[in-house]
């Protein structure tokens, strides 16, 4: 499976590349939370209820704190505790 991917193009990153694709897609993450608060605040005001944009919004948050707490634990179960 490593060759079929070598064959087309991809390879590891360097820490340069790894730093630029983290900020790209920090910048992309805000930019669909703000979307989506945006469309929410319209949906609200237009409708009087929420829409799908709110559950939208609401489960991309927590599937980012969730991952956030899974990886912390598994970077940090490593370290003896003093």
């Amino acid at each position: 499976m490593k060759g079929f991917f070598k064959k087309l193009g991809f390879r590891r990153s360097d820490e340069m590349e790894l730093e630029i694709a983290l900020k790209s897609l920090r910048w992309s993450a805000l930019y669909s939370a703000l979307a989506l608060f945006a469309l929410t605040v319209y949906d609200t005001v237009t409708t009087g209820g929420v829409g799908w944009a709110f559950f939208i919004l609401i489960t991309q948050t927590l599937v980012f704190w969730v991952a956030h707490f899974v990886f912390t634990r598994r970077v940090g179960s490593g370290r003896d505790e003093e």
